[in-house]
C-alpha cells in the first residue's frame, strides 16, 4: 500500500512540477495565479485596470501554455500541428468573447490570422523585441502559411455573408441551387415559401374587397381603369408589408392582367421577383383568380341574403337580374421563369 501511494505520488509530482523553469507548466500555473489574482482584485474592489490587466496576463499566458504543451508532447493529429490553432482559438475567445452579442463571427474570421501571429511571431522577432532576419526557406513558408490563413479567414467570412443574405432575403432560400458551386441543399430539407407568397395573399385580399359581392357593372367599371388599379394595388400591398418590413420587399413588385372567360374574367395575379435567380431571365409567382357574374337573390329571398350596400337594388323591381361579382383563387402559387408580359407577347 505505501509504495503504490509512492508510486502514485511521484507520477503526480512528474506531471504536476515542471523539470525546470522554463517549461509550459510554469506557463499555465501563471496563468492561474493570474486569473486568481483579478479574481481577488475583483472581490476587494480594485480598479478596473488592475483587474483587466491580470485577467489579460491570465489568457495570454494560458494561450502560450496551452500550445507549447501540445508542442511538447507531440500532439499532432494526422502529423499536422494543431498547437497554433488551439492558441489562435483561446486568444480569438478572450479578444471576442468579451464582447458579448455577436461575437462568434468575428472570431472564427479572425481565428487563422490569429494562429499565423502565433506561428510568425517567435519567427520574426526576438525575446528583445528585436526583428529577425529568418532564413529564406523560413520566410517562404510563413509566406504559404499566410496565404493559407487568408483563405481559411474568407471562406469563414463567406459563410456568415451567405447566411447574413439568407436572412436578409428568404427568397433565396427557396429557389433551386441544384447548379450553384457553393450552396448545397440537403435531400429532405423543408424548403421555404417566397416571400411573394405573402404578398400574393395580401393581393388577393386586397382585390377581393373590390370586386367580390360588389355589382358587375360597377366591377367592370373598376376594371376599365388597369393602369390606375394596378398602382393602387402596389401601393396598397407596400404599405401593408410596411407594417412587416423586409429588406426583400422592395424586390418584389405585384402585378395582375385580367383575360376574358365567358361571361367572366380570368385574373392572373403576379409576384415579380427581380433579385437575383438562378435563372437568367428571373421568375415570378401567379395566383389564378375567377371572376364571374353570379345572381344573388331575388325578389322573395332572406334579407340576409343581400348585401348591406346593395339595399336600393334590392328594392328595386328587376332585382332578380342583377348581377354581383364572385372572385375565387387558387390556393396554388406556381413559380414560373422570365417575366409575365414577356411570355404574354410571346405566346
Amino acid at each position: 500500500m505505501v509504495a503504490w501511494l509512492t508510486q502514485t505520488l511521484e507520477m503526480l509530482k512528474a506531471v504536476l512540477l515542471p523539470p525546470r523553469y522554463f517549461a509550459w507548466q510554469t506557463v499555465i500555473y501563471m496563468s492561474l495565479f493570474s486569473w486568481l489574482m483579478s479574481l481577488l482584485a475583483r472581490t476587494v474592489e480594485a480598479m478596473a485596470f488592475t483587474v483587466g490587466l491580470l485577467a489579460t496576463i491570465s489568457w495570454i499566458c494560458l494561450a502560450l501554455g496551452v500550445g507549447w504543451a501540445l508542442e511538447a508532447n507531440k500532439i499532432r493529429p494526422f502529423g499536422v500541428s494543431i498547437a497554433p490553432w488551439v492558441s489562435g482559438a483561446i486568444l480569438c475567445l478572450f479578444l471576442f468573447g468579451s464582447w458579448g452579442g455577436r461575437w462568434l463571427q468575428p472570431a472564427l474570421v479572425s481565428w487563422p490570422l490569429v494562429s499565423f501571429a502565433v506561428v510568425a511571431a517567435p519567427k520574426l522577432v526576438s525575446w528583445d523585441f528585436n526583428l529577425k532576419d529568418p532564413p529564406g526557406q523560413v520566410r517562404q513558408q510563413l509566406a504559404l502559411l499566410f496565404c493559407l490563413s487568408l483563405l481559411f479567414s474568407s471562406w469563414f467570412q463567406f459563410y456568415f455573408r451567405i447566411q447574413t443574405w439568407v436572412r436578409d432575403y428568404p427568397s433565396l432560400v427557396a429557389d433551386s441551387v441544384e447548379n450553384s458551386a457553393f450552396v448545397y441543399r440537403f435531400p429532405g430539407q423543408t424548403v421555404a415559401l417566397p416571400a411573394g407568397v405573402n404578398h400574393l395573399t395580401v393581393a388577393e385580399e386586397m382585390l377581393r374587397e373590390q370586386v367580390h359581392n360588389k355589382p358587375w357593372p360597377s366591377v367592370e367599371r373598376w376594371l376599365l381603369n388597369l393602369d390606375g388599379q394596378r398602382q393602387a394595388m402596389e401601393r396598397q400591398v407596400k404599405s401593408h408589408m410596411g407594417l412587416d418590413p423586409s429588406l426583400e420587399d422592395s424586390l418584389w413588385r405585384i402585378d395582375f392582367q385580367p383575360l376574358s372567360n365567358g361571361n367572366g374574367y380570368i385574373l392572373k395575379l403576379w409576384a415579380i421577383w427581380s433579385g437575383p435567380a438562378a435563372n437568367q431571365s428571373g421568375y415570378y409567382l401567379e395566383k389564378s383568380c375567377l371572376l364571374m357574374p353570379v345572381s344573388q337573390g331575388s325578389l322573395g329571398a332572406p334579407e340576409a341574403a343581400v348585401p348591406e350596400a346593395s339595399a336600393p337594388e334590392a328594392a328595386a323591381p328587376g332585382y332578380a337580374t342583377t348581377q354581383w361579382g364572385s372572385l375565387t383563387c387558387d390556393l396554388a402559387t406556381p413559380r414560373q421563369a422570365g417575366h409575365p408580359r414577356d411570355i404574354q407577347r410571346t405566346g
